[in-house]
This record gives structure tokens, sequence and C-alpha cells, in this order.
């Protein structure tokens, strides 16, 4: 999987979630449809990755719909067209991507927050806030925490903030992303200073 991109000291949140996550089917037959179809998928979604890896992501938008239309149950599948979409820039056709994705498998975290990302960009913070929320009571991971307590932030909620930054920064598990979420605690503690 990938995941993250530079900071963005304009929202953090933006780069959090910016930077595709590509799923990938976990080589496991979901049990839906045909197994001979998902196979077949599975070998164009390759395909899709490999472009999507390369930065070709017209392509590989090309190849997830190949897949998607071949077999229309892989979560995953969606959530890589949701990607591609996202970095095309069509952020409504990303959103109902990922929201199929979670259509299909409603405990994908990942998804939640993409689709919370589409609100964020469009500056619908409400909508964001609560597609966040939902992806924290899934899994309170880093990425979740830290996509909630900057736009918490953004709507100058500053206690919740820090609140939810402090607790993905007990959950990062490396430097970059440690940096990420002491940058977006920094920004909100200058807010409770210039507040004071």
């Amino acid at each position: 999987m990938r995941i993250l991109s530079l900071l963005s000291v304009a929202s953090l949140t933006m780069c959090i979630v910016s930077t595709p996550v590509f799923a990938d089917s976990h080589g496991k037959f979901p049990g839906r449809g045909s197994e001979e179809a998902y196979n077949k998928s599975v070998e164009i979604e390759k395909k899709a990755l490999d472009c999507a890896n390369k930065g070709d992501f017209q392509s590989a938008e090309k190849y997830d719909t190949e897949a998607i239309s071949i077999y229309p149950y892989d979560s995953g599948f969606y959530s890589n067209l949701g990607q591609d979409l996202k970095k095309l820039g069509k952020t409504e056709e990303s959103r109902k991507a990922f929201e199929r994705a979670v259509a299909l498998e409603p405990n994908y975290a990942h998804a939640w927050i993409s689709i919370g990302y589409s609100y964020e960009k469009q500056r619908n913070l409400a909508e964001a806030e609560r597609y966040y929320r939902r992806a924290v009571a899934i899994e309170s991971d880093w990425n979740a925490l830290c996509s909630l307590g900057d736009i918490l932030r953004q709507e100058g909620r500053f206690d919740e903030s820090r609140k939810s930054l402090t607790r993905a920064r007990a959950c990062t598990l490396n430097d970059h992303d440690a940096a990420l979420v002491d940058k977006c605690l920094e920004m909100c503690n200058q807010h409770k200073v210039a507040s004071d």
C-alpha cells in the first residue's frame, strides 16, 4: 500500500488523505459472483496498480473500471478507482467510488476517510467531520485520528483537536507519520497561544 506525501501547511488532512492508499484485493475470493470473473479482474487490477504506481492515473482508471465491470463485488477495486479519480481531480466521481467501496465493506476505514476528504476539499467541514468520525469509530489509527483532529482545528475546536491529535501521535508507526501529527499539533497549539 502507498501512504502519505509531503506536509501541506494549508491543511494537514488534505496531505494525509490526498496521497493514495491503494488497496489490494487481499488475494482472496470474496465469495460473491464468479470466482473466475474475480480472478480475471485481479489480473486487470494488477495492471491498474502498476499504472498508478507509475503516475499514469488515466490508464489506471481505465483498468479499474474494466476490473469492476467484470467483477463488481470487491471494495478494493472501487477504492483504487476512487484514488485514481481523486488524483485526476474528479472529486464527485471519486466520492461515488469510495461510497460504493463502503457499501460493499462498511468497515473500510480508509474509504470513509477518503469520502471525508472529498467533502473537506469542497470546504464542507461538517460533512468531512462526520465521515472522519465514522472512520475513527471503525479504526482509531493515526490517519483517521489525525484527519479528524485537523478538521476540528480548521473548525476552531482546538481542545477537541488536540485530544484527537494526541491520540493520533500515540498511534504513529514511523518518524514521517509522527512529524505530520506533530506539525498539526503545533498548528493547533499556535491558535491556543494566539487566543490566550
